[in-house]
């Protein structure tokens, strides 16, 4: 049987915020890997170190100690020179900080992802699709601004798929939703990973994020622990049911 190679693994990673009266661990021994097709959720609270986590990954930060390696090279053994290409080509980054300019419309701020290496037709093109697979299709001519949370979600989503990356890493996106609106953008991460067959990483602060993750971690004091149990997870934070009509 052939074993599919790790997209993005952890190996003993530590991390520590150099402060200048103190320092903070903030991840301490961390070791996870993801395959082409994986959901893996991390749920921790705010300052817990899981934006940390995915600098790390996308190459935006360097360990202090372990390795981490992108399609079983490491990451430190690449110039940064190829590290950003490789950000660029094969990672996605969803988080909900938007355009850096409020004009810009939905759809060319997911456009922008690609527009050097598609060009401008090609961009819009794919910017168009993937706001359309995300179901997000009505927001192209929006303005950041002027989207519900969770609209934004679903385009940060987009922004980070446009790249039709290898690696997608998800910045507590659903923090502002209620179960309704994660459900969708939970729907709409295990559909890349099974269509699109994208390794998904995600951090969260809802433990509702989590549920139907292929594997599921608490951060908490710098340290990565498993809940043995997703499916328990999930009969314990239950999302409400859309009805036809009225309330469930």
């Amino acid at each position: 049987m052939t074993v599919a190679r790790s997209v993005l693994e952890f190996e003993n990673v530590a991390k520590t915020h150099r402060g200048a009266s103190y320092d903070k661990p903030l991840l301490r021994d961390i070791s996870l890997s993801l395959s082409a097709g994986d959901v893996v959720a991390v749920w921790g609270s705010p300052r817990s170190g899981k934006t940390t986590l995915l600098r790390l990954a996308a190459g935006l930060a360097t360990p202090d100690k372990g390795t981490i390696r992108f399609g079983g090279v490491d990451l430190s053994t690449r110039s940064q020179s190829a590290v950003s290409a490789l950000r660029l080509g094969d990672i996605g980054l969803a988080r909900m900080d938007g355009p850096r300019t409020t004009e810009l419309p939905v759809l060319h701020y997911v456009a922008l992802a690609v527009m050097k290496s598609q060009g401008r037709g090609g961009a819009l093109r794919r910017a168009r699709s993937v706001l359309r697979w995300v179901g997000a299709a009505d927001c192209a001519n929006a303005r950041w601004e002027h989207l519900s949370d969770s609209e934004k979600a679903l385009i940060s989503l987009a922004h980070g798929l446009v790249r039709e990356p290898q690696l997608l890493l998800v910045d507590d996106v659903t923090a502002r939703l209620d179960a309704l609106q994660q459900a969708d953008v939970i729907d709409a991460l295990h559909r890349a990973a099974s269509d699109r067959r994208v390794a998904v990483l995600v951090t969260c602060s809802a433990l509702s994020a989590a549920v139907g993750a292929h594997e599921s971690f608490t951060l908490s004091q710098g340290r990565l622990k498993q809940i043995n149990d997703p499916a328990r997870l999930g009969q314990v934070v239950r999302f409400p049911q859309r009805t036809s009509g009225g309330d469930a």
